[in-house]
C-alpha cells in the first residue's frame, strides 16, 4: 500500500502527476464545475489504467492544498492587472 498523496509510479512507466500536468498543458481543466473532472477521469479510463490507478490520480488531482490554491489564485489574479 502506499500513501494517499504519493506520486507514485503508475504501470511502471509514468508518475501519477504526470498525467495530471499532462492533462492541464494541453488545456483540460480539473473543475467539477465545467465538467472537466469527469473528462479527465473518462480520459484515464481510455488510457486502460486500472481503477486502482485512475482512483489514486484522480485524489491527487481534485486534492489541493487551500492555502496554496488561495496564494496562486491570488498570484494569477494579480499578473492579469
Amino acid at each position: 500500500m502506499y500513501n494517499e498523496f504519493e506520486n507514485k509510479q503508475i504501470n511502471g512507466y509514468t508518475y501519477a502527476s504526470r498525467f495530471i500536468a499532462s492533462w492541464v498543458r494541453v488545456g483540460g481543466t480539473l473543475s467539477m464545475y465545467d465538467g472537466g473532472s469527469y473528462d479527465f477521469e473518462d480520459w484515464l479510463k481510455s488510457l486502460g489504467l486500472s481503477e486502482e490507478d485512475i482512483n489514486h490520480i484522480m485524489h491527487l488531482a481534485k486534492n489541493g492544498k487551500m492555502e496554496l490554491e488561495s496564494s496562486a489564485r491570488s498570484f494569477i489574479k494579480n499578473i492579469k492587472k
